[in-house]
Formats: structure tokens, sequence, C-alpha cells
């Protein structure tokens, strides 16, 4: 009697169909994208034995989610996967346990490459011309470049069924793009070594190993920079957390896996500083099925060169309508990229106690809250009545958030000051301090310039953001996590000269 596990085809539904005509399997799911493959792995249904199929057909339509990626982790998990040649034609790097297949196959070599025994077919018609694939290359030339289909007339993506449920479903075969490839523009490219770890909010089908040592959890961490008072460096230490986060992930193979969210909508600055203008949340509204994954996904903005997404605010404070843009909003979003990357960096507008946006969004859904602050007397006193105020809790109308949440960062300090690092930690005692990053005139030349991602970040500002990132996450992409420096230890663990005296 014929042993088939379950089958999850990827890519292209006439193969899923003659699959499933066969009946020996006990169910054969069809997926069109990664995030539909997401979805179904959050479910549950798909349990063990179980077999994947990647055509070139699929649509790897998340961010870190593309075939290398989701062939090696689930091999590696124990499921027998099959892809098809033009993914390592195309560079991918798949764990020797991914078979790779373009040629024609007769029925009963694709049911033993997919694991099925002591199959008994009537008849073994002639396989027609590439059934589970497109066209390959010419003999001796590599896989094109993956580009994305032609948009249709008005522009916008065209939506995607519900995944089948239990191996039938009236389904019209989707006819692939010319080339073959469905990935979405500016896909970061996989990994060098072919394999990261599941991130992204993947979830392993029922019955799959947990991820490797070391991975971090399925639920993105949100980590906002917060302050009182605006002017004191909210948007510089987010973007410089953001973009030194980028590039520590995708030296590790994990490009893709950060994202920046402004939801300081009135003055909206993030895409100034990264030299960005679109899409914007504006788009995003006005986009079909505005707030589904698919929808956010295609309107980040991305920056392949450090494999940074960016979700950037309106462009202007006339089209910043709190009707239509407000802390609902982007409480939902939030939610999306919370499942589908690592981390979401948060730039806040001014962090009045009552401010909807920041009572109902930032204090709630953030993981830890960054506060900049700077060394000038008055100010500090304002920012320690802000910190009581919040912490307190809410039936003593305060804002009801741990303290725990809350680190502080010494911006701009600057050597010529006479309230130094001791002195602002010695009045905000009791606050946990986990940084200082001093003023710098070559960043901010480097900002007006449009030339930042072109910066070479010096030793010092790299050990000061590292140590942060240390704090606030666990991630290993940061190094093994440190206690915050104590006063004592301020002024060498910095090593800034002028503070000395």
């Amino acid at each position: 009697m014929a042993t088939a596990p379950s089958l999850v085809v990827a890519g292209h539904p006439g193969v899923a169909q003659k699959l499933r005509d066969t009946g020996l399997f006990p169910v054969v799911y069809d997926v069109a994208s990664a995030s539909e493959l997401r979805e179904l792995s959050r479910n549950g249904k798909v349990g063990t034995p179980a077999a994947f199929m990647f055509a070139p057909g699929f649509d790897e339509d998340l961010p870190g989610a593309g075939v290398v990626v989701l062939a090696n982790g689930l091999a590696r998990s124990g499921f027998t996967v099959l892809v098809h040649a033009t993914f390592a034609e195309g560079g991918g790097a798949f764990d020797p346990r991914v078979v790779a297949a373009g040629k024609q196959m007769k029925m009963s070599e694709l049911l033993g490459a997919l694991g099925v025994t002591g199959a008994e077919l009537p008849f073994e018609p002639p396989p027609p011309p590439e059934p589970w694939a497109a066209p390959g290359p010419p003999a001796g030339q590599g896989a094109g470049p993956r580009t994305r289909p032609p948009p249709p007339p008005n522009g916008r993506p065209p939506s995607r069924p519900a995944p089948a449920a239990y191996g039938r479903e009236v389904r019209q075969p989707e006819t692939p793009p010319a080339n073959a490839w469905a990935a979405p523009a500016n896909a970061p490219a996989g990994p060098p070594n072919g394999w990261a770890a599941p991130v992204n909010g993947w979830a392993a089908p029922a019955g799959a190993m947990g991820p490797p040592p070391g991975a971090p959890g399925r639920r993105g961490r949100v980590i906002a920079v917060a302050s009182a008072k605006g002017g004191v460096g909210k948007t510089s230490t987010t973007v410089n957390l953001a973009v030194h986060t980028a590039r520590l992930l995708q030296t590790a193979g994990r490009a893709g896996s950060a994202v920046v969210v402004d939801t300081n909508f009135q003055q909206a600055d993030v895409g100034r500083y990264l030299s960005l203008r679109s899409p914007t949340i504006l788009d995003l509204l006005q986009a079909p099925g505005a707030l589904s994954p698919r929808s956010v996904r295609h309107h980040l903005a991305y920056i392949a060169e450090i494999g940074l997404y960016t979700l950037l605010g309106p462009p202007d404070a006339v089209s910043a309508d709190p009707a239509m843009i407000n802390s609902t909003l982007y409480r939902r979003i939030l939610t999306v990229l919370r499942e589908a990357f690592d981390f979401v960096f948060v730039d806040t507008p001014v962090a009045e106690l009552h401010h909807a946006t920041f009572a109902d969004l930032i204090l709630p859904e953030a993981d830890a809250i960054l506060v900049p602050v700077e060394p000038n007397r008055v100010t500090l006193e304002a920012v320690r009545a802000w910190l009581t105020a919040i912490t307190m809790p809410k039936n003593s109308q305060g804002g009801g958030v741990s303290p725990e949440k809350f680190s502080l960062i010494l911006n701009r300090a600057r050597p010529d000051v006479e309230c130094g690092p001791e002195e602002v930690m010695e009045r905000l005692r009791g606050w946990r301090f986990v940084g200082l990053i001093p003023e710098d005139e070559e960043w901010m030349q480097a900002v007006n310039g449009h030339r930042l991602l072109k910066l070479r970040t010096s030793p010092e500002l790299e050990a000061t953001l590292r140590g942060i990132l240390r704090v606030v996450s666990d991630d290993p992409v940061f190094g093994t996590p440190v206690s915050p420096p104590s006063a004592g230890r301020w002024k060498k663990l910095i090593n800034l000269k002028g503070f000395d005296r």
C-alpha cells in the first residue's frame, strides 16, 4: 500500500491539481506566495510526514522569506523538499537534503522524489514539457535575475486567493510571468550560506523541529525612541540604531529583517535622513486591502544597500490628517510588521502623556522605549518628571508603564558643557542609562548632503550602538548581552575625550 506525506505545492496550481488527482496524498495544499505559506503554517494543518515543492511561480512576498531560506529550513527540520533547478542556477546555496530538479519527470519519478513508496499507477502517460516549471536558461547560461511580473493596468498588485483547504479547491491556474519569476521588487537576496534562522514570524509546520540554537523568537521586537521634548535627537537616534541593526543583520545573512516606522506623522523626517521619498503611508492607505500583510509589505521603501525597510510618514504636514493617520492605524500596521520582521524601530511624535499616538500606541506596543536626553540641567528636570508620570499607575492618572521598559541615552554629549555624563546620571538617578552618543558634526554633514549611508561609523559610536542594542534585545547578532554601565565605569566605557577633567 502506498505511503505518502501531506504535500504543499508552492507556485504551480496545475501541478498541485495533477498530484491531487492521483489520490495518493492525504492532502495537497496549493499556495502561491510566502505569505500564504506562512498562513498555512500557522493554522497547524500541515503535520508530519510532509513534503514541499517550490516552483518558479512562487511569490517571495515577505522579507527574508525567499525559497533558499524556506527550503533549507524545512529540509533541516526533517521535511522532504523539492525545488526547481532554476533556483539553484540563480545562485542559491541549498542544503544537500534539498532536491533540485528541472528535467521532465515521469509521475513515478516525481512521486519517488516526494517520498511516496509502493504506489501503483494504472498507466504512466508521457510527461508534458516541464509540467511544473518554466523553461530554464539555455545551456551554459545562468538563470536571469529575479524580477517582478508586469503590473496590471491600474498599477495595483493582483489579489491572491487563500490557500487551498484539505486538498480540494476550485481554482483557475494562474499564468506565470514570462520569465517564470514572481519575486517582489527589490527582494533581499538569500544569505551566502543559503540558511538563515526561521525569522520574520514564520512558524514551523506541526511536528517540525524548533529553530536552530540562538534563533530569535518568532515575535518581532518593537523598539520605540521617545521623548517628552522635541529637538533632542529622537529621529537621528532611531535612524542610527535602525541602520546599524540592518547592517549587522545583513552581515549575519538576515538582510531585510529590520524595519523603521515613522509615526511622527506631522513632522515625518525619517525619509529625509535616509534620502527616501516614497512610498509613504498615504500610498498604503489608497491601496486596495490597505492593511493586509501583502499590501503593507509592498508599501515599504527598501534600501538594498543595507537591507533596511522603511514605512515613511506623510510627505508634508498638510496631508497628515489625524482622521486618517492616527494611533489606531499605526497599531494595526505594527501588528503586521511585528509578525514579519525581527526588529521594528519606531520614531515617535513628542511623547506627551495624554497624546493619543503615544498613550494608545507606543506605551502598549513597544517592548523597549529608548529616551534620548541632552546634557541640559533644565530639560533633565523635565525628563525626570515625565518619566515619573509615565510609570505611575493608571489609577493615579499615570501611564502605567513598567520602568523596565525605559532606557536612557545621553545624546549630543559635548566636552565643552558643564553638565557631563556623571552629572546627567546623578540627576536621573534610578533610571537606566545604556549609552552615550557624542555630538558628531561629520554625521550631520552627511545627513545634510544625503550621504548618510556612505558614512563610515567610528569604532566608538559602533561600540555604543551595539551596547545599546544588547541591552534592549538578547538577539545573538548583537553579541553577548551586557548590563548597563554604572556611573563609575561610564568615562572608561565611552572613551570620550574632554570629559576627563
